[in-house]
């Protein structure tokens, strides 16, 4: 007997004579599948899915020189999209904002010989929390902001300005802009559930447990996609015969190429050397050399950006003519013109930030950003050019 049935008999004994407004009640009193769920799960009715989570998880939490990455079995992706709707979900994002996403990969589309297979693969993606992330070395606002214990790469909203600058350092395009909120957020790996030993929604959400958290060293991953020369120096010191060299004799190597050939990452992405990816995409088969992701012909329009141009050419301008002030006799109005475009394309530069009203920190990241660099120089020699034709 339904709850609907159940109070009809309560009320009125049969149910006989009843309104359509007590039917109405009746039916809210009927739980649906999300609350019968919740009920049970208050109940404690379900079984308990805590071990089998935690089979997704590493053992213990990084240990110094160690941190967080994700690890994705290719061979289990179906393409799905449960990874990301949980995602969606429970980070509460906008409709049009993902932090994670679901691609097809293909290789050569050109025409094969017979023997040749054609190859397509699911692949799910997230932010990579690159050992070099190249979007905090790139925030003029110190927006970001890389755990010393976990290695996770988190965004701190609070001081983002909205530039996007992040979105054209990361070769992964991770960071995602709104324009509702005016900045930009990305994937923090479920932090906050990582601290108290869950699993982050990605990896519970998939049925294939394609998806799982592991312990990378960042040091091995540097030296995979960064054949650096200090990692060959130990065995150069030794020599060939295992003696160790004279001083002079340190460095009489060609070091290995800071980018290496073969893209030991994923064939399809940018280099792994730019940003130190830690993502580790496994299979049991070998994938091939080359590969497109399925949209690779499919042309989108790009922003118009339309604060930038004016930015440019007005910024280009204003130098153009306080160089020709310096060779021309009488030209205090080219340093007034400088001055005042200048003083414009710094202003006007600003309506491309989605916080124009915090436009003030971009200087804060100097020691890394050349966005930060171009921001100061640019401020001082208005500064100069203001204060020059006012003299």
């Amino acid at each position: 007997m339904d709850a609907s049935a159940s109070w009809r008999l309560e009320a009125g004994g049969s149910g006989d004579g009843l309104t359509l407004i007590d039917d109405l009640l009746g039916e809210q009193r009927t739980l649906t599948a999300v609350e019968r769920f919740a009920r049970a799960h208050d109940r404690r009715e379900l079984p308990a899915l805590e071990r089998h989570y935690r089979r997704l998880l590493p053992a213990s939490a990084p240990g110094p020189g160690q941190q967080y990455a994700f690890e994705v079995d290719l061979d289990k992706c179906s393409g799905c999209k449960a990874c990301v709707t949980a995602c969606h979900s429970l980070n509460g994002l906008d409709e049009s904002e993902t932090w994670r996403s679901v691609g097809l990969l293909v290789n050569d589309p050109a025409p094969r010989p017979a023997s040749r297979l054609s190859y397509q693969q699911h692949v799910t993606t997230a932010c990579h929390h690159c050992v070099d992330p190249g979007c905090l070395n790139g925030c003029p606002v110190l927006a970001y902001d890389k755990d010393p214990l976990t290695g996770i790469v988190r965004h701190l909203d609070d001081q983002c300005i909205g530039c996007q600058y992040c979105v054209l350092k990361c070769p992964y395009e991770v960071p995602r802009y709104s324009k509702e909120r005016g900045i930009v957020r990305k994937c923090d790996l479920c932090a906050n559930r990582l601290a108290v030993g869950e699993a982050p929604a990605c990896v519970q959400a998939c049925p294939h447990e394609a998806i799982k958290i592991t312990v990378v060293d960042q040091a091995k991953v540097r030296g995979k996609y960064r054949a650096l020369p200090t990692l060959n120096l130990e065995k150069e010191k030794r020599g060939r015969g295992g003696k160790e060299k004279s001083p002079g004799g340190l460095f009489p190597f060609s070091p290995p190429p800071l980018f290496p050939a073969a893209n030991t990452f994923l064939p399809v992405t940018p280099n792994p050397a730019i940003t130190l990816p830690t993502t580790r995409f496994v299979s049991a088969k070998p994938l091939p050399e080359i590969l497109f992701a399925g949209d690779d012909a499919f042309v989108r329009p790009a922003e118009s950006h339309l604060p930038l141009v004016f930015l440019l050419v007005f910024s280009q301008f204003a130098v153009g003519a306080s160089v020709a002030a310096l060779v021309m006799n009488s030209a205090a109005w080219l340093l007034v013109v400088a001055a005042v475009t200048g003083a414009f394309a710094l202003g006007v530069g600003t309506l491309h930030l989605g916080q124009p009203m915090k436009a003030w920190r971009a200087f804060l990241g100097w020691r890394t950003s050349w966005f930060s660099r171009e921001v100061i120089v640019f401020g001082v020699y208005v500064l100069l050019a203001a204060m020059t034709a006012a003299c």
